[in-house]
């Protein structure tokens, strides 16, 4: 493996070409939702058919996901990377061209597939463009695509699609993906040569059924009723099933297996698998409730819903350098700084859900906004870190890939459960408020005496924007409380101590002295 780390204006022209690429594959995943209602005019499309353009691309995205090393070892980081770039920023193109429902739904999938490409690989490149001593403040610039990719995505589509057409939140991929494709032909440089690789396409197509029904479930199943409807029930039977076999193929049946499930032998691995599922459910959980809230329940616009999470995101930006600092501290015990992170991250959410009324405005909002982003900001980057610290060099792919795959999954299904708690919350409240108006109640008599031939309707509107307020108050609490409660999982992780860049000739030792963690079961990375 050789060095890769740049300097000067290399290491600038790498971080520009990763952050782009990262924020191109972050924003998109929110950045659509805003256009959908308009989308689904211009295509002609239903409800059902436009959530297909989401649900179409997400399927894609974790399906590609756990064969970003395989694609890698076989292409070459660099290309793997670039071709990811331009198939995202081509198709976006097309999407943006696309004049039927079918082909939309389709081009969507294939984005997701070129999507699903990008984060792996940009981490990685990152990682290694800055010298062992400056593994802070890499990932610290990575979380920031992270945290503010998501983030601007529903003010950018909301601008785009009110200003100009929701056609151009897909075009406004094409300049940022042309530079960024430039940028790694140029200055991106391959660790590695690329090698030939048979192709596991029994346990490929497993992972994709598992998969492809899992997120089906996931995004459908509150529209559908989950376990009430047989298709549902169906669906979720395949992806238990084809994801047990596949995982018995992958350890037990592959000569060549195309992904590398034994590197969960490393605690870390595992580890951070479990926390980045948790709390990213957490998160995009909460991502989903509130600009439902804000818009629904307070009237604002798409624009002032997307800047006021990105007063958040602001936060974190602001934060960098102290983050990049206490990161890189050596005496500093990570774990508990992830953990102290997550937990005033849900603190500000539990505050929150006090100030939630049907008249709060934007400053309402700022303080608690703000706490959050300071949690979230010593959340990731040291998790990060504790990772790159603790497994073997030649596991990093696999690892990235599998943690992430973790979080993607741990998103669906905190948005699923998000939705299925507004929802039921909504129908539950609505019924105890009705229940409390009676047309016998001196209160409701006034009411209607004063507000003329609509007062019933009035009356109703009220019942209904109180019930919505209330369910979504008991959601954020709900997710509030659950991401309290993972405040222990950092601990789940063994303490790093070393960063590891071994070689061949100093591997053996730094195993002996225990500085770098051996898996349990031999690790196979493919």
């Amino acid at each position: 493996m050789s060095n890769v780390v740049e300097y000067g204006a290399r290491r600038a022209a790498v971080v520009t070409a990763v952050m782009l690429a990262a924020l191109m594959q972050l924003a998109d995943t929110t950045i659509v939702n805003v256009a959908l209602p308009t989308i689904d005019g211009s295509l002609g499309a239903t409800t059902d058919q436009g959530a297909w353009f989401v649900t179409a691309y997400i399927i894609a995205n974790v399906i590609v996901i756990p064969l970003s090393p395989w694609f890698i070892t076989l292409l070459g980081r660099r290309n793997y990377f670039a071709l990811s770039i331009a198939g995202f920023t081509i198709v976006s193109v097309l999407c943006g061209l696309a004049n039927d429902t079918t082909t939309e739904i389709a081009l969507r999938f294939i984005q997701g597939a070129f999507g699903g490409g990008l984060m792996v690989p940009a981490q990685q490149i990152i990682r290694d463009t800055f010298p062992p001593n400056l593994l802070g403040k890499s990932q610290s610039l990575f979380a920031l695509a992270v945290v503010i990719g998501p983030t601007i995505g529903p003010t950018l589509g909301g601008l785009l699609t009110d200003q100009a057409s929701w056609r151009w939140v897909f075009f406004i991929n094409v300049l940022p993906g042309i530079a960024a494709t430039i940028l790694v032909m140029l200055f991106v440089r391959d660790p590695e040569r690329p090698r030939r690789m048979s192709f596991d396409f029994f346990g490929v197509g497993l992972l994709a059924v598992g998969l492809g029904a899992l997120q089906y479930v996931l995004d459908e199943g509150e529209r559908d009723g989950w376990f009430s409807d047989s298709n549902i029930v169906m669906l979720a039977t395949l992806s238990f099933l084809a994801l047990l076999a596949f995982t018995l193929w992958e350890l037990y049946g592959a000569k060549n297996p195309g992904v590398a499930l034994r590197v969960f032998g490393q605690r870390s691995v595992w580890a951070l698998a479990v926390i980045n599922f948790a709390v990213g459910g957490a998160i995009f959980g909460l991502v989903f409730i509130q600009p439902q809230y804000t818009q629904e329940s307070l009237g604002f616009t798409t624009t002032l819903a997307g800047m006021l999470l990105m007063v958040r995101a602001g936060t974190i930006a602001i934060l960098y350098p102290i983050t990049t600092w206490v990161v890189s501290q050596p005496r500093v015990d990570l774990r508990a700084v992830a953990a102290a992170g997550i937990f005033v991250a849900g603190l500000a959410t539990w505050l929150q859900t006090y100030q939630m009324t049907t008249n709060s405005s934007f400053l309402t909002f700022v303080l608690t906004q703000m706490l959050s982003g300071v949690g979230f900001a010593f959340v990731f980057v040291p998790l990060n870190v504790v990772l790159f610290k603790a497994v073997v060099p030649s596991t990093i792919p696999a690892a990235l890939a599998l943690t992430r795959l973790a979080q993607q999954i741990g998103a669906s299904v905190g948005s699923a459960y998000a939705a299925t708690l507004l929802d039921r919350g909504f129908a539950i409240a609505q019924n105890a408020l009705a229940g409390s108006v009676s047309l016998g109640r001196a209160s409701v008599q006034q009411f209607l005496a004063t507000h003329g031939p609509h007062a019933l309707g009035t009356l109703e509107g009220l019942v209904a924007a109180q019930a919505a307020n209330i369910s979504a108050a008991q959601a954020t609490k709900f997710f509030a409380l659950a991401t309290m409660c993972a405040t222990a999982l950092p601990f789940l992780l063994a303490r790093s101590r070393e960063s590891i860049q071994a070689t061949p000739a100093t591997l053996p030792a730094r195993i002996e002295r225990g500085l770098i963690e051996t898996p349990r079961t031999p690790v196979a990375i493919r």
